[in-house]
């Protein structure tokens, strides 16, 4: 396993002073720096000098910065990348969403000509990053059950304002033995490459399951979410196995929601059409999560049984500032609502960004305004005093 302190940097742009500019900022930083200029050498210096940050142009002759992020997602390359170029500012963001859905880690994205202090703290924060495991350390952490859930109140927006809580998204988190509480991006990414998803998921259902039946004491409709990585939907078996696991606790299956992102349901269409139908069958609810963010949202949901439409946080979190995230807000509410589908919008930060997801009538909220994650038992006291309040 990688220490933290191992802090190695490679630039690839074409342009010389780039290069130079980077480096010396990055060693200032504490970084051992190397750098490329084309992109036979820049994949060498990645297998011999193992980068932990990797500065990337997005525009060179001889590979544009596409086909560089999809080569290290296929070489499953773990170092965070950063993005810089002279595009515009959208192209920029898509290219960080992209690489993100190919599963790297993406640091930031800094238009030419940047900030120097935004390059130092983008570098700070990756050389605080967390630790970096490998397949056997989440193995021994499932064995050992050194992951805890914590909970996410979601409210229900109704007409007199009263926001009670309607459910609960089950976040995941590791209390690694050394390093303490590690956020779920510091080893999903490594469950999903390393095919240890499976394992993980099974154990945050059986701990959420668990946590979910002393719930349902508090409040007896309580709604339980829980996120479903895009792997399983290629397992046949999992919705007799889920439906197991509710059942030998007493849980009822239509107060289970499953969150699937958008990237998930573009699987093999036939096998996940297969296993979400018989989710369904089995009364589970399933939500399309972060929608909006996809390549083909509107087909999904006319293809596939979901129950809910839960709008992705960064168009609610920009409600504040951008016309273009409210009209999209707007938008995806009225299609759930067309599509008899409830509507739950995630990333609620302000009260303004709340008073405008009532006066479209969205049906959910959930976000740091509302409730930030919290262990079982604060989340279980949190359920036992609004039911001694009403």
């Amino acid at each position: 396993m990688g220490e933290a302190s191992e802090n190695r940097l490679l630039i690839i742009d074409d342009e010389a002073q780039i290069r130079s500019l980077v480096i010396d900022v990055a060693e200032i930083a504490g970084f051992a720096a190397q750098e490329a200029d084309e992109p036979e050498a820049f994949f060498d210096a990645c297998a011999s000098f193992q980068p932990t940050v990797i500065v990337l142009d997005l525009q060179m002759p001889q590979a544009d910065g596409i086909e560089i992020l999809r080569r290290l997602s296929q070489d499953k390359v773990v170092a965070k990348v950063l993005l810089i170029s002279g595009v515009d500012q959208k192209v920029l963001n898509t290219a960080k969403r992209f690489g993100s859905a190919e599963g790297l880690q993406m640091l930031g994205a800094l238009t030419k000509p940047f900030d120097l202090n935004e390059l130092k703290a983008l570098l700070a924060k990756a050389r605080r990053g967390a630790p970096t495991f490998a397949r056997a350390d989440l193995e021994r952490a499932i064995d050992n059950r050194e992951f805890v859930v914590y909970y996410q109140p979601k409210v229900k927006l109704d007409a007199e304002k009263a926001q009670k809580i309607e459910g609960a998204e089950a976040l995941v988190r590791w209390m690694h033995p050394q390093h303490g509480l590690l956020p779920p991006d510091s080893f999903i990414p490594l469950a999903e490459r390393e095919n240890v998803i499976g394992r993980l998921t099974d154990l945050v259902l059986d701990i959420s399951f668990d946590h979910l039946r002393l719930c349902l004491k508090a409040n007896p409709s309580l709604l339980l979410s829980v996120n479903f990585a895009a792997q399983l939907l290629d397992d046949l078996d999992m919705p007799d196995r889920l439906a197991r696991m509710a059942q030998d606790r007493g849980l009822p299956a239509e107060q289970i929601i499953l969150e699937i992102t958008e990237t998930g349901v573009m699987r093999d269409a036939i096998r996940v059409m297969d296993v979400l139908t018989r989710f369904r069958l089995k009364n589970f609810g399933l939500s399309m999560d972060d929608f909006g963010t996809g390549y083909s949202s509107l087909v999904q949901l006319y293809r596939l049984p979901f129950s809910e439409l839960k709008i992705d946080k960064s168009f609610v979190m920009d409600a504040d500032s951008s016309e273009e995230a409210r009209a999209i807000i707007r938008s995806a509410i009225l299609l759930g609502h067309e599509l008899k589908l409830n509507v739950c919008a995630e990333g609620v930060e302000t009260q303004s960004a709340l008073d405008f997801l009532y006066s479209l009538g969205c049906d959910k909220a959930q976000g740091y305004l509302i409730g930030r994650p919290m262990p079982a038992d604060r989340f279980l006291e949190l359920l036992t005093n609004e039911a001694s309040s009403d």
